[in-house]
Protein backbone atom coordinates (compact mmCIF):
# COMPACT_ATOMS: atom_id res chain seq x y z
CA UNK A 1 0.00 0.00 0.00
CA UNK A 2 1.34 3.36 -0.71
CA UNK A 3 0.24 5.29 2.13
CA UNK A 4 3.20 2.62 4.23
CA UNK A 5 5.46 3.92 1.93
CA UNK A 6 4.56 7.95 2.90
CA UNK A 7 7.57 9.46 5.40
CA UNK A 8 7.13 12.28 7.46
CA UNK A 9 7.71 15.13 5.99
CA UNK A 10 11.00 17.48 7.78
CA UNK A 11 13.42 19.87 7.01
CA UNK A 12 16.46 20.29 8.90
CA UNK A 13 18.16 23.81 8.55
CA UNK A 14 21.52 25.14 8.36
CA UNK A 15 21.63 25.54 12.15
CA UNK A 16 20.06 22.30 13.18
CA UNK A 17 16.92 22.82 13.71
CA UNK A 18 14.58 20.49 13.01
CA UNK A 19 10.98 20.67 12.04
CA UNK A 20 8.20 18.54 11.52
CA UNK A 21 5.49 19.66 8.90
CA UNK A 22 2.12 18.71 7.57
CA UNK A 23 1.05 18.28 4.10
CA UNK A 24 -1.83 17.64 1.87
CA UNK A 25 -0.05 17.36 -1.81
CA UNK A 26 3.13 17.22 -3.08
CA UNK A 27 4.82 18.22 -6.60
CA UNK A 28 8.05 18.33 -8.31
CA UNK A 29 9.37 20.40 -11.58
CA UNK A 30 12.19 19.34 -13.63
CA UNK A 31 12.44 18.67 -17.43
CA UNK A 32 15.13 19.48 -19.80
CA UNK A 33 16.84 21.63 -20.91
CA UNK A 34 16.28 22.08 -25.42
CA UNK A 35 16.51 25.02 -26.66
CA UNK A 36 15.14 25.10 -30.64
CA UNK A 37 16.55 26.34 -33.31
CA UNK A 38 14.07 27.71 -36.52
CA UNK A 39 15.64 28.16 -40.23
CA UNK A 40 14.32 29.54 -42.82
CA UNK A 41 12.56 27.64 -45.49
CA UNK A 42 12.49 24.34 -43.02
CA UNK A 43 9.65 22.73 -41.27
CA UNK A 44 11.95 20.99 -38.55
CA UNK A 45 14.21 23.13 -36.67
CA UNK A 46 17.04 21.83 -34.47
CA UNK A 47 16.94 20.93 -30.46
CA UNK A 48 19.71 20.84 -28.78
CA UNK A 49 19.91 18.44 -25.32
CA UNK A 50 21.95 20.47 -23.26
CA UNK A 51 21.32 18.84 -19.83
CA UNK A 52 18.47 18.52 -17.18
CA UNK A 53 16.94 21.53 -15.31
CA UNK A 54 17.32 22.00 -11.61
CA UNK A 55 14.59 19.99 -9.87
CA UNK A 56 12.14 22.02 -7.62
CA UNK A 57 9.80 20.70 -4.80
CA UNK A 58 7.26 23.56 -4.59
CA UNK A 59 4.82 22.49 -1.41
CA UNK A 60 2.47 24.00 0.51
CA UNK A 61 2.73 22.91 4.11
CA UNK A 62 1.31 23.78 7.61
CA UNK A 63 2.13 23.77 11.21
CA UNK A 64 -0.61 22.93 13.92
CA UNK A 65 -1.36 23.05 17.72
CA UNK A 66 -1.53 24.80 20.49
CA UNK A 67 1.83 26.64 20.04
CA UNK A 68 1.58 26.55 16.64
CA UNK A 69 2.50 30.44 16.51
CA UNK A 70 6.07 29.82 18.35
CA UNK A 71 7.00 26.91 16.13
CA UNK A 72 5.92 28.88 12.48
CA UNK A 73 7.85 31.70 13.86
CA UNK A 74 11.09 29.86 14.17
CA UNK A 75 10.31 27.79 11.10
CA UNK A 76 9.95 30.97 9.07
CA UNK A 77 13.82 32.27 10.71
CA UNK A 78 14.71 29.17 9.99
CA UNK A 79 13.77 29.31 6.27
CA UNK A 80 15.95 32.53 6.07
CA UNK A 81 19.19 31.15 7.36
CA UNK A 82 21.79 31.01 4.97
CA UNK A 83 23.37 28.10 3.03
CA UNK A 84 21.31 25.02 2.10
CA UNK A 85 19.22 22.80 4.79
CA UNK A 86 18.00 19.51 4.13
CA UNK A 87 14.46 18.06 3.19
CA UNK A 88 13.47 14.60 3.90
CA UNK A 89 10.52 14.35 1.59
CA UNK A 90 8.00 12.17 2.01
CA UNK A 91 7.83 10.96 -1.80
CA UNK A 92 11.41 11.31 -3.41
CA UNK A 93 13.95 10.39 -0.54
CA UNK A 94 16.37 12.98 1.66
CA UNK A 95 17.74 16.31 -0.38
CA UNK A 96 20.15 19.00 -0.07
CA UNK A 97 17.76 21.96 -1.03
CA UNK A 98 17.83 26.13 -0.65
CA UNK A 99 14.56 27.16 0.61
CA UNK A 100 12.58 29.98 -0.97
CA UNK A 101 9.64 31.05 1.12
CA UNK A 102 6.86 32.48 -0.53
CA UNK A 103 4.33 33.41 1.85
CA UNK A 104 2.88 32.59 5.34
CA UNK A 105 -0.45 32.76 6.01
CA UNK A 106 -3.10 32.14 9.07
CA UNK A 107 -6.92 32.07 9.26
CA UNK A 108 -8.72 32.95 12.86
CA UNK A 109 -11.87 31.47 11.56
CA UNK A 110 -12.01 28.56 9.46
CA UNK A 111 -9.01 26.76 10.14
CA UNK A 112 -7.41 28.47 13.20
CA UNK A 113 -4.85 27.22 14.52
CA UNK A 114 -2.92 26.94 11.89
CA UNK A 115 0.18 28.16 10.05
CA UNK A 116 0.11 28.01 6.23
CA UNK A 117 3.44 28.24 4.05
CA UNK A 118 4.26 28.37 0.05
CA UNK A 119 7.57 27.27 -0.51
CA UNK A 120 9.43 26.46 -3.28
CA UNK A 121 12.79 23.73 -2.49
CA UNK A 122 15.19 23.68 -4.82
CA UNK A 123 17.70 20.85 -5.12
CA UNK A 124 21.05 22.22 -4.72
CA UNK A 125 24.78 20.61 -3.45
CA UNK A 126 26.43 22.45 -0.57
CA UNK A 127 29.79 21.99 -1.94
CA UNK A 128 29.00 25.31 -4.10
CA UNK A 129 28.49 26.85 -1.33
CA UNK A 130 31.92 26.03 0.86
CA UNK A 131 34.21 25.25 -1.99
CA UNK A 132 37.42 26.79 -1.25
CA UNK A 133 38.73 28.79 -4.16
CA UNK A 134 42.25 29.00 -3.56
CA UNK A 135 44.81 27.20 -1.10
CA UNK A 136 47.06 29.92 0.40
CA UNK A 137 49.43 27.73 2.97
CA UNK A 138 47.78 24.40 2.44
CA UNK A 139 48.86 22.65 5.27
CA UNK A 140 47.38 25.65 7.64
CA UNK A 141 44.79 25.64 5.91
CA UNK A 142 43.56 21.89 6.04
CA UNK A 143 44.50 21.88 9.57
CA UNK A 144 42.29 24.54 10.50
CA UNK A 145 39.26 23.44 8.91
CA UNK A 146 40.23 20.16 10.30
CA UNK A 147 40.13 21.73 13.53
CA UNK A 148 36.80 23.18 13.27
CA UNK A 149 35.22 20.20 11.87
CA UNK A 150 36.64 18.33 14.97
CA UNK A 151 34.76 20.51 17.18
CA UNK A 152 31.50 20.12 15.31
CA UNK A 153 31.73 16.38 15.09
CA UNK A 154 31.92 16.33 18.97
CA UNK A 155 28.78 18.91 19.61
CA UNK A 156 26.92 16.54 16.84
CA UNK A 157 26.94 13.63 19.45
CA UNK A 158 24.17 13.36 21.93
CA UNK A 159 24.90 14.63 25.00
CA UNK A 160 24.46 11.14 26.93
CA UNK A 161 22.70 8.17 26.46
CA UNK A 162 19.88 6.57 29.33
CA UNK A 163 18.62 3.67 27.68
CA UNK A 164 20.94 0.54 29.41
CA UNK A 165 20.63 -1.65 26.45
CA UNK A 166 21.64 1.08 24.38
CA UNK A 167 24.77 2.12 26.39
CA UNK A 168 25.33 -1.13 26.35
CA UNK A 169 25.42 -2.08 22.66
CA UNK A 170 27.67 1.21 22.47
CA UNK A 171 30.20 -0.22 24.42
CA UNK A 172 30.48 -3.40 22.45
CA UNK A 173 30.79 -1.20 19.06
CA UNK A 174 33.29 1.14 20.64
CA UNK A 175 35.64 -1.84 21.56
CA UNK A 176 35.47 -3.21 18.22
CA UNK A 177 35.98 -0.17 16.45
CA UNK A 178 39.15 0.19 18.71
CA UNK A 179 40.61 -3.21 17.59
CA UNK A 180 38.92 -2.58 13.88
CA UNK A 181 41.01 1.10 13.95
CA UNK A 182 44.29 -0.63 15.38
CA UNK A 183 44.12 -3.40 11.99
CA UNK A 184 43.38 -0.85 9.80
CA UNK A 185 46.20 1.43 10.87
CA UNK A 186 48.88 -1.75 10.88
CA UNK A 187 48.04 -1.15 6.90
CA UNK A 188 50.12 2.14 6.88
CA UNK A 189 53.27 1.52 5.67
CA UNK A 190 56.61 3.15 7.96
CA UNK A 191 54.62 4.42 10.72
CA UNK A 192 57.43 4.77 13.19
CA UNK A 193 57.58 2.36 16.40
CA UNK A 194 56.80 5.51 18.45
CA UNK A 195 53.51 6.58 16.26
CA UNK A 196 52.48 2.92 16.71
CA UNK A 197 53.20 3.09 20.55
CA UNK A 198 51.00 6.71 21.04
CA UNK A 199 48.30 4.57 18.53
CA UNK A 200 48.33 1.60 21.05
CA UNK A 201 48.48 3.66 23.76
CA UNK A 202 45.67 5.91 22.74
CA UNK A 203 43.74 2.50 22.49
CA UNK A 204 44.34 1.07 25.72
CA UNK A 205 43.44 4.53 27.35
CA UNK A 206 39.74 4.86 25.89
CA UNK A 207 39.36 1.04 26.43
CA UNK A 208 40.18 1.72 30.39
CA UNK A 209 38.17 4.34 30.61
CA UNK A 210 35.18 2.67 28.03
CA UNK A 211 32.48 2.70 30.90
CA UNK A 212 32.74 6.70 31.72
CA UNK A 213 33.24 7.56 27.61
CA UNK A 214 29.94 5.65 26.65
CA UNK A 215 28.04 7.71 29.36
CA UNK A 216 30.05 10.74 27.97
CA UNK A 217 29.76 10.46 24.30
CA UNK A 218 31.37 13.91 23.29
CA UNK A 219 34.05 12.95 25.78
CA UNK A 220 34.27 9.76 23.45
CA UNK A 221 34.77 11.46 20.88
CA UNK A 222 37.05 13.61 21.30
CA UNK A 223 39.21 10.78 22.64
CA UNK A 224 38.61 8.87 19.47
CA UNK A 225 39.34 12.01 17.57
CA UNK A 226 42.83 12.39 18.85
CA UNK A 227 43.16 8.52 17.97
CA UNK A 228 42.01 8.91 14.06
CA UNK A 229 44.53 11.81 13.52
CA UNK A 230 47.85 10.12 15.19
CA UNK A 231 49.33 9.14 11.60
CA UNK A 232 48.05 12.33 9.86
CA UNK A 233 50.55 14.51 10.00
CA UNK A 234 53.68 12.09 9.93
CA UNK A 235 55.94 12.34 7.15
CA UNK A 236 55.43 9.21 5.33
CA UNK A 237 53.78 8.24 2.17
CA UNK A 238 50.67 10.11 1.79
CA UNK A 239 48.51 7.55 -0.50
CA UNK A 240 49.59 4.60 2.73
CA UNK A 241 47.69 6.60 4.81
CA UNK A 242 44.58 7.77 2.73
CA UNK A 243 44.75 3.88 1.90
CA UNK A 244 44.39 2.94 5.78
CA UNK A 245 41.65 5.52 6.68
CA UNK A 246 39.66 3.29 4.21
CA UNK A 247 40.58 0.06 5.42
CA UNK A 248 39.15 1.58 8.63
CA UNK A 249 35.84 3.20 6.90
CA UNK A 250 35.43 -0.34 5.34
CA UNK A 251 36.33 -2.36 8.38
CA UNK A 252 33.54 -0.78 10.35
CA UNK A 253 30.16 0.41 8.36
CA UNK A 254 28.53 -2.83 8.21
CA UNK A 255 28.70 -3.21 11.82
CA UNK A 256 27.45 0.41 11.98
CA UNK A 257 24.53 -0.01 10.32
CA UNK A 258 23.45 -3.51 11.66
CA UNK A 259 24.32 -1.84 15.35
CA UNK A 260 21.86 1.44 14.67
CA UNK A 261 19.17 -0.56 12.91
CA UNK A 262 19.29 -2.10 16.53
CA UNK A 263 19.53 0.60 19.00
CA UNK A 264 18.42 3.65 16.75
CA UNK A 265 19.12 7.76 16.75
CA UNK A 266 21.79 7.81 20.21
CA UNK A 267 24.04 5.08 18.36
CA UNK A 268 23.84 6.38 15.11
CA UNK A 269 24.78 9.80 15.59
CA UNK A 270 27.73 8.41 17.53
CA UNK A 271 28.46 6.27 14.39
CA UNK A 272 28.22 9.00 12.17
CA UNK A 273 30.57 11.03 14.20
CA UNK A 274 32.98 7.95 13.54
CA UNK A 275 32.71 8.03 9.96
CA UNK A 276 33.12 11.28 9.49
CA UNK A 277 36.16 11.57 11.72
CA UNK A 278 37.67 8.97 9.73
CA UNK A 279 37.04 11.71 6.76
CA UNK A 280 38.60 14.57 8.08
CA UNK A 281 41.62 12.71 9.73
CA UNK A 282 42.27 11.21 5.96
CA UNK A 283 41.94 14.46 4.83
CA UNK A 284 44.84 15.85 7.29
CA UNK A 285 46.91 13.02 6.40
CA UNK A 286 47.84 15.20 3.03
CA UNK A 287 49.40 17.73 4.64
CA UNK A 288 52.55 15.83 5.49
CA UNK A 289 54.24 13.31 3.74
CA UNK A 290 55.89 11.63 0.53
CA UNK A 291 53.70 12.39 -2.62
CA UNK A 292 56.43 11.46 -5.58
CA UNK A 293 54.41 12.38 -8.79
CA UNK A 294 51.52 13.61 -10.29
CA UNK A 295 49.94 10.54 -10.70
CA UNK A 296 50.86 9.73 -7.08
CA UNK A 297 48.81 12.75 -6.62
CA UNK A 298 46.10 12.14 -8.23
CA UNK A 299 45.99 8.27 -6.97
CA UNK A 300 45.46 10.53 -3.32
CA UNK A 301 42.65 12.62 -4.50
CA UNK A 302 40.62 9.54 -6.10
CA UNK A 303 41.56 7.78 -2.64
CA UNK A 304 39.53 10.57 -0.76
CA UNK A 305 37.19 11.48 -3.09
CA UNK A 306 35.90 7.62 -3.26
CA UNK A 307 35.78 7.22 0.50
CA UNK A 308 34.37 10.38 1.38
CA UNK A 309 31.80 9.80 -1.50
CA UNK A 310 31.00 6.53 0.19
CA UNK A 311 31.01 8.12 3.99
CA UNK A 312 28.68 10.07 2.29
CA UNK A 313 26.52 7.07 1.40
CA UNK A 314 26.92 5.49 4.81
CA UNK A 315 25.39 8.56 6.52
CA UNK A 316 22.33 8.44 4.63
CA UNK A 317 21.90 4.82 5.27
CA UNK A 318 22.73 4.73 8.71
CA UNK A 319 19.82 8.22 9.05
CA UNK A 320 17.41 5.56 7.45
CA UNK A 321 18.32 2.97 9.98
CA UNK A 322 18.25 5.06 13.35
CA UNK A 323 15.19 7.10 11.98
CA UNK A 324 17.63 10.56 12.63
CA UNK A 325 18.89 13.72 11.24
CA UNK A 326 22.68 14.80 10.74
CA UNK A 327 23.44 18.44 12.00
CA UNK A 328 23.82 20.46 8.81
CA UNK A 329 27.15 22.32 10.60
CA UNK A 330 28.63 18.66 10.98
CA UNK A 331 27.99 17.92 7.53
CA UNK A 332 29.34 21.38 6.17
CA UNK A 333 32.89 21.66 8.13
CA UNK A 334 33.34 17.90 7.20
CA UNK A 335 32.70 18.87 3.54
CA UNK A 336 35.07 21.97 3.52
CA UNK A 337 37.65 20.34 5.36
CA UNK A 338 37.86 17.76 2.19
CA UNK A 339 37.33 20.32 0.01
CA UNK A 340 40.83 22.11 1.06
CA UNK A 341 42.77 19.15 0.78
CA UNK A 342 41.86 17.93 -2.66
CA UNK A 343 42.03 21.80 -3.33
CA UNK A 344 45.39 21.65 -1.93
CA UNK A 345 46.59 18.33 -3.80
CA UNK A 346 45.66 19.42 -6.81
CA UNK A 347 47.27 22.54 -6.57
CA UNK A 348 50.68 20.39 -5.42
CA UNK A 349 50.60 18.14 -8.32
CA UNK A 350 50.87 21.16 -10.98
CA UNK A 351 54.54 21.01 -9.55
CA UNK A 352 55.28 17.48 -8.83
CA UNK A 353 56.93 15.66 -11.61
CA UNK A 354 55.26 13.24 -14.04
CA UNK A 355 55.73 9.71 -14.63
CA UNK A 356 57.29 8.26 -17.55
CA UNK A 357 56.85 4.53 -18.67
CA UNK A 358 58.50 2.09 -21.48
CA UNK A 359 58.51 -1.53 -21.98
CA UNK A 360 62.01 -2.11 -23.94
CA UNK A 361 61.89 -3.09 -26.81
CA UNK A 362 65.70 -4.27 -26.94
CA UNK A 363 68.44 -5.12 -24.43
CA UNK A 364 70.64 -1.97 -22.93
CA UNK A 365 72.50 -1.71 -20.03
CA UNK A 366 71.27 1.13 -17.40
CA UNK A 367 74.06 3.64 -17.62
CA UNK A 368 73.41 4.07 -22.08
CA UNK A 369 69.61 4.17 -21.39
CA UNK A 370 69.61 6.64 -18.17
CA UNK A 371 72.28 8.91 -20.57
CA UNK A 372 69.84 8.56 -23.68
CA UNK A 373 67.01 10.16 -21.40
CA UNK A 374 68.58 12.89 -19.60
CA UNK A 375 72.23 13.41 -21.24
CA UNK A 376 73.88 12.66 -18.03
CA UNK A 377 74.38 10.64 -15.75
CA UNK A 378 74.54 12.45 -12.17
CA UNK A 379 71.23 10.32 -10.58
CA UNK A 380 72.00 7.24 -12.24
CA UNK A 381 72.18 5.32 -8.95
CA UNK A 382 68.65 6.83 -7.36
CA UNK A 383 66.90 5.77 -10.69
CA UNK A 384 68.31 2.63 -10.55
CA UNK A 385 66.93 2.07 -7.26
CA UNK A 386 63.40 3.22 -7.93
CA UNK A 387 63.48 1.25 -10.91
CA UNK A 388 64.50 -1.85 -8.02
CA UNK A 389 67.28 -3.42 -10.83
CA UNK A 390 68.33 -6.66 -9.67
CA UNK A 391 71.12 -9.55 -10.68
CA UNK A 392 72.17 -9.30 -14.30
CA UNK A 393 69.90 -6.27 -14.59
CA UNK A 394 72.18 -4.15 -13.07
CA UNK A 395 74.25 -4.81 -15.93
CA UNK A 396 71.90 -5.32 -18.67
CA UNK A 397 68.30 -4.64 -18.69
CA UNK A 398 66.29 -6.99 -20.55
CA UNK A 399 64.10 -6.63 -23.50
CA UNK A 400 60.44 -6.48 -22.21
CA UNK A 401 61.41 -4.70 -19.00
CA UNK A 402 58.98 -1.52 -17.45
CA UNK A 403 61.28 1.03 -17.02
CA UNK A 404 60.21 4.17 -15.25
CA UNK A 405 61.51 7.64 -14.55
CA UNK A 406 60.07 11.25 -13.92
CA UNK A 407 60.17 14.48 -16.05
CA UNK A 408 59.35 17.68 -14.73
Amino acid sequence: MYTYRLRTFKYLAPSGKLFILQFDSLSRTGGKKAPVSEFPGQNQGAVQDLGNTTPTFPVECYITGNNYDIFADSFWEALHETGPGKLFHPRWGNLNVLPIPGSQSEDYVNGAGRAVFSITFIRTNETQFVYPKSSIDFASKVSADVNDAASSITEGVPTGITDLATLAGTKASILNTLNKVKDGMDTITDLTDDVRADINQSIADITNQIDEFVQAPADLMEAMLKLYRLPGTVDINVESKVDGYSVIYDNLITGYQDTTTKYGQDFGLIAVANINSIAIAAAESSTAGDIPTRDSAGDIIDGLNNLYDNIKDSIQDLEDAGDFATGYNMLQAVEVALSASITGLIDQALNLPAERKQILDREVDPITFYYELFGNIDDLDSWMEYNKFTDNEIMLIPRGREVRWFVS
